[in-house]
């Protein structure tokens, strides 16, 4: 019955998660979703950024480096042509050799789509391609309006002479205000020694270019961002899910749990991490909570029959006494069962007292020193008459040994009375009682064995468990509510002591208590 019970509540929790909010609405998965998403997308763009810049970076030093190429092989060649021409003063074979290097920078300029001009060695452009083309707008006498304007400044010339600045990027001079990539390569003629002849300039506007390089990268980016981000996403999905799911469960567990219903669990899913120890004990909790319901079921319900039966009998016999129904002969008998009905009431309401004061924490002992042995005799004569109506036999008084103890007695008398109160219960017609009290190891013993049915394994686990009672239909024992031995328990450990049972089945059970002799 308790595993169906389970399984239907499991199947009605599945039907909640399935009618009830959707997983993406809860609270929680929206709060870690949108947190890890905004960290991914902003982590996605500083990369983006970052790569861009050194995307750029790198292109700009990439297309200097072939300005630079440029530069240098025009250099080159103008150097060895101007060489052979005998480097004279404007001679003509210097002129020609001018012209072909003024056609070498037309043809250079053209196939690498730069502008590369020719300077003298003061900062003054002397060649550069318009001067072929005639019919160019820019050329008037032979000169160049466009490139005449340049004046490279000596500073310069210098470093550029030194190598120590042959590319920049930025403005050539005052005349030309567009930012520009640069590269310079001084001319050298040879002979007896280097003469330094002018300088090639290699310039070119990378505004356009570089705007359709990196519009082609940041497009490229884009898409590879979109996918990651869009996989990311279902991946963040997925986990949060994972992870999500099991505090659900013990939400909707504790709801359940809040309305009195301790029948589901929830599923413990495979691994060994937090969540797998959270939930594994939820559901221990939940079992304790189950049994502790049971527990309270069963001692209200005890509670009220142990109530109702000896205050029946109370309010019967005393009307029978008042309305003359018992003969006055008979007062007194009826009037002792009353009596005893009381005691019994008194003895349910002591313990549910000192249950309440254990649970508290309030029941605190006063020790004194008193004979141990003397207190289990006096506690059997108060059995006297039961023991008798039983025909009980009680063995080992003559052997106990006379053992002073340092403790509450009664505190202690409370527990040998449950003790001897429960063997006397227990035990069969012309049964027999076991008693011994002896010091050993610095401890007082005492074992009350009562022969009879035993105990069951399951019982002699629960049996100093509050409300419990091994007799469920009350056919042994009609007088308990199943405090007495939970009570002794927490007596003994109150004084540092240790109480337990041991059985055999159909053969007897016995209860060993054992205390200090003496309290630090």
């Amino acid at each position: 019955m308790a595993h169906k019970k389970q399984k239907g509540a499991a199947s009605s929790a599945s039907g909640f998660f399935q009618k009830g909010r959707p997983l993406r609405k809860s609270r929680l998965f929206r709060k870690y979703f949108l947190s890890l998403s905004a960290l991914i997308l902003l982590v996605t763009t500083g990369i983006g950024i970052i790569m861009l810049g050194l995307v750029t970076n790198r292109y700009k030093q990439q297309e200097l480096q072939n300005l630079y190429g440029s530069a240098k092989n025009v250099a080159g060649l103008a150097g060895d042509l101007l060489s052979v021409s005998g480097g004279g003063d404007y001679v003509a074979d210097y002129e020609n050799a001018l012209v072909i290097v003024c056609y070498a920078i037309k043809n250079f300029s053209e196939n690498s789509g730069c502008d590369i001009f020719m300077t003298n060695t003061e900062g003054d452009v002397v060649i550069c391609k318009e001067l072929l083309d005639l019919g160019n707008d820019y050329v008037q006498d032979q000169v160049c309006t466009l490139h005449s304007k340049i004046k490279i400044s000596p500073e310069q010339l210098e470093k550029i002479a030194s190598g120590e600045q042959t590319t920049y990027m930025g403005k050539i001079d005052d005349s030309i205000q567009t930012p520009l990539s640069v590269a310079a390569s001084p001319i050298y003629i040879s002979g007896k020694s280097p003469n330094l002849s002018g300088y090639i300039f290699v310039t070119k506007d990378n505004s356009q270019n570089l705007t359709d390089a990196m519009g082609s990268i940041r497009l490229q980016f884009l898409l590879f961002a979109l996918f990651s981000v869009v996989v990311s996403f279902l991946i963040i999905d997925a986990l949060i899910r994972h992870f999500i799911q099991p505090l659900q469960d013990i939400l909707y567990a504790t709801r359940q749990y809040a309305k009195g219903d301790f029948s589901y669990r929830i599923t413990e899913r495979p691994g060994n991490d937090e969540i797998h120890e959270l939930t594994r004990a939820f559901n221990s909790m939940a079992n304790d909570l189950s049994a502790i319901e049971n527990s309270r079921r069963n001692f209200v319900a005890n509670v009220s029959h142990e109530l109702k039966t000896p205050m029946t009998t109370i309010g019967g016999f005393i009307d029978g006494i008042l309305d003359g129904t018992i003969p006055s002969a008979e007062h007194k008998k009826y009037l002792g069962i009353v009596s005893d009905e009381v005691r019994r009431l008194s003895r349910l309401i002591s313990s549910m007292l000192n249950m309440s004061k254990i649970e508290a924490g309030e029941l605190t002992p006063s020790f004194t020193n008193f004979s141990f042995s003397e207190m289990i005799v006096r506690t059997l004569l108060s059995f006297e008459q039961l023991i008798s109506q039983k025909n009980i036999n009680i063995t080992g008084l003559d052997s106990l040994e006379n053992v002073t103890v340092s403790a509450d007695p009664d505190m202690i008398n409370q527990v040998i009375y449950n003790i001897i109160d429960n063997a006397v219960k227990f035990t069969p017609q012309d049964g027999t009682i076991s008693v011994s009290c002896k010091a050993e190891f610095g401890k007082a013993v005492v074992r009350v064995r009562n022969y009879g049915i035993g105990l069951a394994n399951e019982d002699l686990k629960l049996v100093f468990d509050r409300f419990y009672k091994v007799d469920k239909s009350r056919s042994l024992n009609t007088k308990s509510v199943g405090l007495g031995l939970y009570i002794s328990k927490n007596i003994v450990e109150l004084h540092k002591g240790r109480i337990y049972a041991t059985s055999k089945d159909n053969e007897y059970t016995e209860f060993t208590i054992e205390l200090p002799l003496r309290q630090n």
